[in-house]
């Protein structure tokens, strides 16, 4: 099978590590604690983690690790994992700010404790959870009630591993102890380097020679990586804690160009895409039906945004007009009024999806419960389509000289994003932005390095179906918000979401989130991807899509050869 983009970190909790290119492999090699079946329905895992609930009031949740699961290394799975995925995620041992590097990666920083890791809403669980059971069981008690409580917590890196390469213990018993020791007493020395190794000590771009930085707790076993070409997982003959897979080996390729991938599917080199949908893609894998190939073409979990940086001392940042967030705000407003949004929609997409509109939330999915009513009262009705008048009134009316020059990031090897570049591009200029090319094939990584961009177009995908995942996306300082944007409205909103029980008031707190990043010009949101899924019937059977990471990977147990 093919994917556009090579795979990077074997965290995907961090925040530079959390991409689809990572997600996708380590879907095979990781246990899940949950997952969605093709009609969303949320599945529990209970071969392998049993979630409790316990009370509501005060939400306490109690998850239970099969005693029979073991990472690849023969060291069992336990709570001592769940609770490094606590630890890193809920920030409460973090002293200071994450600091990276000008590719985006996390440095550490001289007596900073600073996970890259999201502050979810594990960051409800204050206490230090408590271990039981004999060590396969860790229970977390919430201070106050949060809504997607039942998708917190996931299984994520080894914390054997950790407490051996960070900490020094000599085995896994060992690693284990030390680590939980470390978040008991909360020894800052020690949760320094458990930290800084979390952080960075898993990415890697081939095999690495260390076997111990790529286990497995689930279906697959990684056995070769050689970079940007492929990877090879072979099934895990231990695994019994989950759906097991009946096909042996897979070959995960890295094939950035679309119409490659289909041309490799018509030579037999591979046996399933997911490529970037175009109509030359649609019209080419639709050509192989008569040679076997079902093709999928529905309308998937991610949407095409445009973010701009307001840290970076760039065009949009209140800094570079001596701290006037007005003066800012101003020009992303007039930057937002350039993006032909409806023209990208009927020019690129509605060629793929004739029923194709603009996407109008930053957090509802078009169609979904809600969403109509989202659209009428967040906003987003001042910013449909371009407006050059409007923009060159606003630039105007902020005193700003133009051209303003704004670096403009996307992926370098994607064919719709270029075409969607020159659109806005085109657009922009008529209103006196001058848009500079600064793709690149790396994007992804380089999202939290806002110094060599000012605006970024790529999509977010969603991976469940949760209401208070956005949060993470906008809210100060949150795992996805790279921008330095701020709203003292929206971050209020947010704890209300958090805690909100019922759809009406869900959906009152998304739609208050949506009044401020609309208000704030924060971005804006383009359109619903369409999704394309190629497979050759003739080899591989029961290939099925669902709008949400993983996409076309979600059954894989299910998948069948016929040689």
């Amino acid at each position: 099978m093919a994917w556009n983009q090579s795979f990077y970190s074997y965290n995907n909790l961090t925040g530079h590590g959390n991409a689809v290119a990572n997600t996708n492999p380590l879907y095979l090699m990781e246990a899940q604690v949950n997952y969605y079946d093709q009609d969303l329905n949320l599945i529990n895992n209970d071969q392998f983690v049993t979630c409790q609930l316990v009370s509501q009031d005060p939400l306490t949740v109690k998850y239970t690790v099969n005693k029979n699961a073991k990472w690849s290394d023969g060291v069992p799975v336990d709570a001592s994992d769940l609770m490094l995925s606590w630890a890193a995620q809920s920030g409460k041992y973090n002293t200071g700010e994450l600091k990276t590097d000008d590719n985006g990666n996390p440095i550490p920083q001289p007596n900073v404790v600073a996970f890259d890791a999201s502050s979810t809403g594990l960051a409800l669980v204050k206490d230090t959870p408590t271990i039981s059971d004999g060590g396969q069981s860790i229970t977390l008690k919430y201070s106050t009630f949060f809504a997607d409580y039942p998708i917190a917590l996931t299984m994520g890196v080894p914390a054997h591993v950790i407490g051996m390469k960070a900490l020094g213990a000599k085995d896994g018993a060992s690693a284990k102890t030390a680590m939980n020791t470390a978040f008991q007493k909360d020894d800052k020395a020690a949760l320094k380097k458990v930290a800084d190794f979390y952080n960075t000590g898993f990415d890697f771009t081939e095999l690495p020679s260390d076997k111990e930085l790529y286990l497995s707790s689930g279906a697959y076993l990684l056995t070769d990586f050689k970079k940007d070409q492929y990877m090879t997982f072979k099934v895990n003959p231990d695994y019994n804690w989950g759906p097991k897979p009946s096909i042996q080996q897979i070959t995960y390729r890295f094939i950035p160009d679309a119409m490659a991938s289909v041309q490799a599917l018509q030579n037999g080199e591979i046996d399933m895409t997911n490529p970037q949908a175009t109509v030359d893609v649609l019209g080419a894998v639709n050509n192989l039906k008569n040679q076997g190939v079902d093709v999928i073409n529905t309308i998937g979990s991610t949407y095409e945004h445009v973010d701009m940086a307001e840290n970076n001392k760039g065009p949009f940042d209140p800094a570079t007009y001596g701290g006037d967030k007005a003066k800012a705000q101003q020009v992303r407003a007039a930057f937002i009024k350039t993006i032909p949004r409806q023209n990208i929609v009927s020019r690129l997409i509605k060629p793929l999806n004739p029923t194709a509109t603009t996407r109008d939330s930053f957090t509802l999915v078009p169609g979904s419960p809600g969403y109509d009513e989202m659209v009428q009262q967040n906003g987003s009705a001042n910013w449909k389509d371009a407006d050059i008048a409007g923009a060159k009134d606003l630039l105007a009316k902020a005193g700003v000289k133009t051209p303003v020059t704004v670096r403009f990031l996307f992926a370098k090897d994607n064919t719709r994003r270029q075409n969607e570049f020159k659109l806005i591009q085109q657009s922009a200029q008529q209103a006196g932005f001058t848009l500079v090319d600064a793709s690149r094939t790396d994007w992804g990584a380089q999202l939290p390095n806002t110094k060599i961009y000012d605006a970024s177009l790529f999509g977010w995908q969603s991976t469940n179906t949760g209401v208070t995942a956005n949060c993470d996306n906008y809210k100060t300082k949150g795992q996805n918000n790279f921008y330095g944007y701020s709203s003292a409205a929206l971050d209020a909103a947010c704890v209300k979401l958090n805690a909100a029980t019922t759809p009406e008031d869900q959906l009152k707190y998304l739609i208050e989130i949506e009044k401020a990043l609309w208000s704030d010009s924060f971005g804006t949101v383009i359109f619903q991807f369409p999704e394309i899924v190629a497979s050759n019937s003739k080899k591989l059977q029961n290939v099925k899509m669902i709008p949400l990471s993983p996409g076309p990977f979600w059954n894989f147990w299910e998948w069948t050869t016929t040689s």
